[in-house]
C-alpha cells in the first residue's frame, strides 16, 4: 500500500495510521499541518477504546464527528469490540484522504469514512454516540452534538480551552459559559465542573439529563463523556446538581452551595460525582494500549476519588502554615484517622476530604 505524499506510518496502541510528517506532539500551541493529529493525545484514544469495551454498543451507531487523521474513530473500531458501526467525519477532504486510507490500511468492515461539517450531518440523522474533538473550545458544535444523539446516547466532549475556565480569562468563560472562573489551586476542577454544568444547562433547553460518565483533566485539555437521557424529569435532576463554589482567596476557605450566595460565588457548576463507578469498574486496562502504564494509574486514582466538588494541595496547606509540605503518605496516614481522604487526579500533591479546613489544618500542623 503506498503512503499518502507528505505522511508517515505509524502505530498507535494496537492500530497502524497514516499520519502528517508535521503534526502535533503537544498542546494546547499551535496547530501543526493541515490534517489535525496530535500524538500527545494517544492517552485520549486510549480511555475512548477503554470505555467502548466497557459499555455495550452491540447494534448501535457511532460518530467521530471531527476527526482529523481519524485516529480515535479508527482505533476505536479496530480496537473495541467490533459489533457496533462508527462513521469517521471530518469536513476536509485532505483529511477525508487519510481516513479512507487508514481504515484500508487496518482492514475495518464496521467503519465508513464521511466528509461534512458535523452539524450538517447530525441535522440529517442521529447517533447513539457522538465525539466532539475540535481544536479549542467545543461551544459552536454542543447543540448539534445533543441534538444528534439519540435517546440514552452518549456524548464525548473534548476542551483545549481551559485558561478560561480555569480562571486565566474570567470575561471569556463568561462569554463562552456562561459561568464565573477565578485563578485558585483548584481551579482545573473548578474549570471541569464549569463544563460539565454548561453541558449539563444546554441539554436541559432541549428537556434532556445529562450525567457523566468519565469527566476528567489531563494535559493540556478537558474531556467528558456524558450520558444524554431524553426527558423533562431527568432535565430537572440534572440541574439539581448545579451550584457555586464559595472561595476566598485570602484563607483558602471553600465550599459549595446550591444557590449563589456572594461575590466569592463561583460558578454555576455541576456538584455531583464526575465518574459512573459501575462503568469504571468495567474498564480494563488491556496490553497494546498507547499509554498503559498512564491508564492504569489514572484508572487507579479515579476508582477511589471522592465526590467531593473540589480538592486541597498539600503544597497550598504548607504554605499556609509556612512550613515545608509533609510526606504524602504521612498525610494520608494521619488524615485517615479522623475522616476521608483520597488522591484527586489534577495534580500529584492533590488530595479530597470530607474535612473541613479548620480541621485540616489543625492535623497537618501536627506533622509538619
Amino acid at each position: 500500500m503506498s503512503e499518502i505524499e507528505g505522511s508517515l506510518r505509524i502505530v498507535e496502541g494496537r492500530t497502524e495510521l497514516f499520519v502528517p510528517i508535521l503534526h502535533s506532539s503537544r498542546g494546547p500551541g499551535k496547530r501543526q499541518g493541515r490534517v489535525f493529529y496530535n500524538e500527545q493525545m494517544a492517552f485520549n484514544r486510549d480511555l475512548s477504546v477503554m470505555l467502548f469495551n466497557a459499555i455495550d454498543f452491540t447494534g448501535k451507531e457511532a460518530l467521530d464527528s471531527m476527526a482529523g487523521t481519524g485516529a480515535r474513530g479508527i482505533r476505536v473500531a479496530n480496537e473495541g469490540a467490533r459489533d457496533f458501526t462508527i462513521y469517521v467525519n471530518d469536513s476536509s477532504e485532505e483529511a477525508l484522504q487519510y481516513i479512507e486510507r487508514n481504515i484500508e490500511l487496518n482492514n475495518l468492515d464496521n467503519c465508513r469514512a464521511s466528509n461534512s461539517d458535523m452539524r450538517c450531518l447530525l441535522s440529517n440523522r442521529p447517533f447513539d454516540y457522538v465525539d466532539v474533538d475540535p481544536f479549542g473550545t467545543p461551544v459552536p458544535y454542543v447543540s448539534a452534538a445533543i441534538q444528534g444523539c439519540k435517546r440514552n446516547g452518549i456524548l464525548g466532549i473534548t476542551a483545549t480551552d481551559t485558561a478560561p475556565l480555569a480562571g486565566t480569562h474570567p470575561k471569556k468563560c463568561v462569554r463562552r459559559y456562561g459561568a464565573k472562573s477565578v485563578r485558585c489551586t483548584f481551579g482545573h476542577e473548578l474549570g471541569l465542573r464549569i463544563l460539565v454544568g454548561y453541558l449539563v444547562r444546554k441539554a436541559a433547553e432541549l428537556d434532556m439529563g445529562a450525567k457523566p460518565i468519565l469527566c476528567f483533566y489531563a494535559d493540556h485539555y478537558f474531556r467528558l463523556y456524558m450520558r444524554l437521557r431524553a426527558s423533562a424529569l431527568e432535565a430537572d435532576r440534572s440541574l439539581d446538581q448545579l451550584g457555586y463554589i464559595r472561595y476566598r482567596p485570602e484563607d483558602g476557605f471553600r465550599s459549595f452551595s446550591r444557590e449563589y450566595d456572594c461575590t466569592d460565588s463561583y460558578g454555576p457548576l455541576w456538584g455531583g460525582p464526575l465518574y459512573d463507578r459501575t462503568i469504571l469498574e468495567s474498564m480494563e486496562v488491556h496490553d497494546g494500549l498507547a499509554d498503559r502504564t498512564r491508564c492504569i494509574k489514572y484508572l487507579s486514582i479515579w476508582k477511589e476519588e471522592l465526590d467531593v466538588p473540589y480538592f486541597y494541595d498539600n503544597d497550598e496547606i504548607a504554605s499556609m502554615l509556612h512550613a515545608s509540605p509533609p510526606p504524602m503518605d504521612r498525610l494520608f496516614e494521619k488524615l485517615g484517622e479522623v475522616g476521608k481522604i483520597s488522591r484527586a487526579h489534577f495534580s500529584p500533591t492533590a488530595f479530597k476530604t470530607d474535612l473541613n479546613l479548620t480541621d485540616l489544618i489543625g492535623i497537618v500542623s501536627e506533622i509538619v
